[in-house]
């Protein structure tokens, strides 16, 4: 099984030296987009105001919207790129430890239109993707990274961006293809309200009934073949789900079992922030991302020693 650092022994290389480097850079940013963002907010009242005194109330807000909301995105744009510079090089020495490729940015392909098709993610209008993580985990292929899909909703002065969907996207390629489709859910996922079945992709998926009487009111599972299906969410599985839920803190997890892939969706919020702007939390939120690789590792670990026939 892969060995994973600890932060001791990822901060004792040339991170620690390279962290202490950014430090000044870091409390830079930190007075400029507090600045920006005060600097912003201060204009958007005073254009506001002027508008105001000449009875043009409505071009006014409008105006002050725009000075303000722009000032406060050029903040958190300064925010942003001092952070992704720190995560370039946190998360970069953790996938270098590991063996692994790690990109701030980040691009989906075919485990993301199968997530869509059989439901694991939601429609959306737009798209935004972040901390790519590719490489091989004990000769498993596997590929994370981070998405957020928005979608406007109402109309008019009504009209807002709602987030649908804001977590990660996990594929393990396996040598060998599954037998059938396989799909599981946190319990209270329904297939359809009228039955027990439903066609994705032109297959039916029927309802599984758990192995374990434990993990019943827990997971739902619908799949295509009912013997592999059971063998493959097994009990060690269904707790090896709940340990990746855990060490994520997140929640609605779906995994699929397509072709040679598994896919692994789950809302976690935003994710692999190993950075911020002060340094005091360096340690913890790196040691975070390092037990998050853990809980895949182990779920790895978990599906190849149990052999498929």
């Amino acid at each position: 099984m892969i060995a994973l650092p600890d932060v001791d022994t990822l901060m004792a290389g040339s991170l620690q030296d390279r962290l202490d480097s950014l430090v000044a850079d870091r409390a830079k940013a930190k007075e400029k987009m507090i600045w920006t963002g005060a600097g912003g907010i201060v204009a958007a009242i005073l254009v506001g105001f002027i508008f105001y005194t000449f009875g043009l109330e409505e071009i006014g807000y409008f105006a002050a919207t725009v000075v303000g909301g722009g000032a406060l995105a050029w903040a958190s744009n300064i925010r942003q790129q001092m952070i992704d510079s720190l995560k370039h090089e946190m998360n970069g020495a953790l996938a270098r430890s590991l063996q692994v490729d790690y990109s701030v940015s980040a691009f989906s392909g075919q485990e993301f239109e199968n997530a869509r098709t059989y439901g694991l993610l939601p429609t959306y209008d737009d798209k935004y993707l972040q901390d790519q993580w590719h490489g091989s985990i004990d000769g498993t292929d596997f590929l994370l990274y981070e998405a957020k899909l928005t979608e406007e909703q109402g109309s008019g002065k009504n009209r807002r961006t709602v987030t649908k969907f804001e977590g990660v996207v996990l594929r393990f390629q396996f040598a060998r293809p599954f037998l059938g489709t396989t799909l599981v859910r946190r319990d209270g996922f329904k297939i359809t309200l009228f039955g027990d079945n439903k066609t994705y992709n032109g297959e039916t998926l029927e309802r599984i009934k758990m192995v374990d009487p434990r993990f019943e009111d827990a997971f739902d599972v619908y799949g295509t073949d009912q013997v592999e299906a059971r063998y493959l969410v097994h009990p060690a599985y269904c707790e090896r789900l709940i340990e990746m839920e855990q060490e994520f803190e997140g929640d609605k997890l779906a995994a699929l079992f397509l072709g040679g892939d598994l896919i692994v969706t789950l809302h976690t919020g935003n994710m692999f922030e190993s950075a911020t702007l002060s340094p005091k939390r360096d340690r913890e939120l790196l040691g975070k991302t390092i037990a998050q690789f853990g809980s895949i590792t182990k779920l790895v670990k978990l599906l190849n020693e149990r052999p498929r026939h």
